[in-house]
């Protein structure tokens, strides 16, 4: 089910002469693609709303009714008076309220009384061509929003495309990041690395050790920079919209259970009960389960260099089951000890993001998904 933005009822699928659109009984509202809108506003219209988002938008306080992610408020002008609008770029909807689709400056039905000539043509081709550029994605091969994603690219690390700005500054994923980073800069420079992951890593068959304490303090240490540069890249670029989805208690409450969950999997299933495990990839990749899971439509990218550095971009939720695919391989070989990583953690973690995010996909279509405000 799809939720109205406004009053949490169940939208409908209605076909008109200009395509889909999703309209609600109860409120009178309408979610309409800016493909549908194309061939039913003025193109000046469609113009303004499109720079409106991108350049002086506001996040609004409203949910898109199919990835649940926070939407743009545009202010716009129109021949009956200025309008409000909500607008999901990731989605490319926009959200409509009662009275509002009738005052937008409709398009005059084309001219069918005489043939255009061939020149005409060509330009009304060349001018529907450049018209849908305006709003069209990026096509593969293309870079991403933000130029410093091409850095970690270089390092074969994912890249978050139609990265929409959150609606809150998400401090958790801050703090916790700042945390890991200093904690490791200070145990380098002090050369007492080695010692803390011996005392506060969380061993399987010590469990117990300083009071169940290792069982929290392993989620901040990592073994060196590489491992904690590439987890907080991870949990620096995906962490933050799930935290704005969720809320920081119940992002704080699925980093937990993902790392506690990681830490049961690997003790569970290791051979090697006696080696300390450190590193909050256990919890991050509840994470990146949660965001595939909650934003399907999300793209990310990598970089290869076969094709002369050539973008390609994925689905997130295809991207997830390579990452699992992955994560299955490092199991058996973690199982044979060829490999001192965790795959067996990340794939508990996996587990609980994943149960988190269709739980949540589940409660927004029955009107009670969690808030974003």
């Amino acid at each position: 089910m799809l939720p109205c933005p406004s009053c949490r009822n169940r939208l409908n699928r209605i076909q008109t002469p200009k395509g889909f659109i999703y309209g609600c009984a109860k409120c009178g509202g309408r979610s309409v693609t800016v493909p549908v809108l194309r061939k039913d506003a003025t193109s000046e219209f469609l113009k303004n709303l499109l720079i409106a988002a991108r350049e002086h938008g506001a996040r609004s306080t409203r949910q898109c009714p199919h990835c649940g992610r926070l939407m743009t408020r545009c202010s716009l002008s129109a021949p009956q008076g200025p309008l409000e609008l909500d607008y999901c770029r990731l989605c490319n909807q926009v959200w409509f309220d009662p009275t509002e689709y009738q005052s937008i400056p409709h398009a005059p039905p084309p001219d069918t009384s005489r043939e255009l000539s061939p020149r005409s043509r060509e330009a009304l081709a060349i001018y529907r061509l450049e018209s849908q550029k305006e709003s069209a994605a990026p096509i593969d091969g293309q870079a991403p929003d933000s130029l410093w994603h091409c850095i970690p690219a270089v390092l074969g690390l994912p890249a978050e495309f139609n990265d929409t700005p959150v609606a809150r500054r998400p401090w958790a994923t801050w703090a916790l990041s700042a945390a890991m980073a200093v904690l490791l800069v200070l145990l380098l420079a002090t050369d007492r690395l080695e010692t803390a992951i011996s005392e506060f890593g969380f061993i399987p068959d010590q469990w117990y050790r300083e009071g169940c304490l290792t069982l929290l303090t392993s989620f901040l240490l990592h073994a060196g920079v590489w491992h904690a540069v590439g987890n907080l890249y991870f949990f620096m670029v995906f962490g933050d919209n799930v935290e704005d989805h969720l809320g920081v208690g119940r992002f704080l409450l699925l980093l937990l259970a993902s790392h506690l969950a990681g830490l049961l999997v690997h003790a569970a299933a290791d051979p090697r009960g006696g080696i300390p495990l450190i590193g909050a990839s256990g919890g991050i990749a509840g994470v990146l389960a949660y965001y595939a899971v909650t934003f399907p439509r999300a793209k990310v990218g990598f970089v290869f260099w076969y094709w002369f550095f050539r973008w390609v971009r994925i689905s997130a939720p295809l991207a997830l089951a390579l990452f699992v695919g992955v994560q299955l391989l490092g199991a058996w070989q973690q199982r044979a000890g060829l490999t001192a990583v965790s795959s067996l953690g990340h794939l508990g973690g996996l587990g609980v993001g994943l149960m988190g995010g269709l739980w949540g996909r589940l409660s927004a279509r029955r009107g009670r998904g969690p808030s974003s405000r």
